[in-house]
């Protein structure tokens, strides 16, 4: 068994991350160390659960599980609010086989993951991570890396939560991040590269979209039905469709940049008097803009008829003050 050394604790316990609250008073930690095969298994640092489930099953609320660098072939499940940590992400590796989801969140609040990577390579097509109406949790420092082709690598359903410093890069169908009827969510300093869409908003409404590297994928950034998101500083990169707004309105697209996507960006409206409110663009920064004014951003708008199917006809909107350069964003 690996030896834990106090320096090995001291890391743990004071982890360089946004997490807080972990190990207050009378809240246990739970060590899990892979290499203990041969038990006894209680939990604690001398005798570490062999398995990050059993030391999720073991927990308490605001209880700590610390785990040690290894492979975990598992699927893991959490339904108590727990703070879940790996000694660090580039060695605390959650890779399984089989149809289900490798980290499930299910109806959890202030849950906090810290510090994983997880590797897919399965034929079975998963989300990877998955949030089921979650309420202020946070996942953090995660690299989700697929070889194989899957759904989508994060799914977050709830609300007031925040997902940082995440990297995704893999063959996911659907997107690298799905916001999924979620709201007032924080989706800050993440980089995701080679998936379908890069971050999908669905149904989804006042979320912040801030300082995120989308790059290489289908679809940059997709809003679907998603309105008054606030998208900014994010550098949209290299995608097929930079940014593409469909029946969504209210949203603030501001201090982007839009740098060698095959189209920029593109939206679709509904005509309703309800539904009419465009999106806001102010001031992102273009690589293929070459005028002096306002940035055209091509579109159509549905217009409804009660006895025919409807029709589209060419629409228009305009970047209010188009940046002349680039801005500079820092991904962490």
């Amino acid at each position: 068994m690996k030896i834990l050394t106090i320096l090995f604790i001291f890391i743990f316990l004071c982890p360089p991350s946004p997490l807080l609250g972990i190990n207050e008073a009378n809240n246990s930690i739970i060590y899990v160390d892979d290499d203990n095969t041969e038990g006894p298994w209680d939990g604690s640092i001398d005798h570490p659960f062999q398995f990050i489930q059993d030391g999720i099953n073991e927990a308490n609320k605001k209880d700590t599980i610390l785990v040690n660098t290894g492979i975990y072939n598992e699927h893991l499940r959490i339904n108590n609010d727990v703070y879940l940590i790996g000694k660090n992400k580039e060695e605390t590796i959650v890779s399984a086989n089989g149809s289900s989801e490798y980290l499930i969140l299910d109806t959890v609040h202030d849950t906090q993951i810290y510090n994983f990577t997880f590797s897919c390579n399965t034929e079975e097509r998963l989300d990877i991570i998955k949030m089921i109406n979650c309420t202020s949790c946070t996942i953090s420092n995660i690299d989700i890396i697929s070889q194989s082709l899957q759904r989508s690598a994060l799914i977050v359903n709830g609300s007031h939560n925040t997902i940082m410093n995440i990297y995704i890069n893999g063959r996911f169908i659907y997107a690298g991040l799905e916001i999924f009827y979620s709201h007032e969510n924080t989706i800050e300093n993440n980089t995701i590269d080679s998936t379908g869409a890069g971050i999908l908003i669905f149904r989804s409404h006042n979320n912040i979209i801030k300082s995120n590297m989308i790059i290489n994928n289908t679809n940059g950034i997709y809003i679907e039905e998603g309105n008054q998101n606030r998208i900014t500083l994010n550098s949209i990169q290299g995608n097929n469709r930079g940014l593409f707004s469909s029946y969504s309105i209210k949203n603030i697209i501001k201090n982007n940049n839009f740098i060698e996507n095959d189209e920029q960006a593109k939206f679709t409206l509904l005509l309703r008097k309800d539904f009419i409110a465009p999106n806001y663009w102010e001031n992102n920064y273009w690589d293929d803009f070459k005028g002096f004014f306002m940035k055209p951003i091509p579109g159509i708008v549905y217009i409804p008829n009660r006895h025919l199917i409807g029709f589209f006809l060419p629409w228009i909107a305009f970047d209010q003050d188009p940046s002349l350069e680039p801005f500079t964003i820092n991904i962490l």
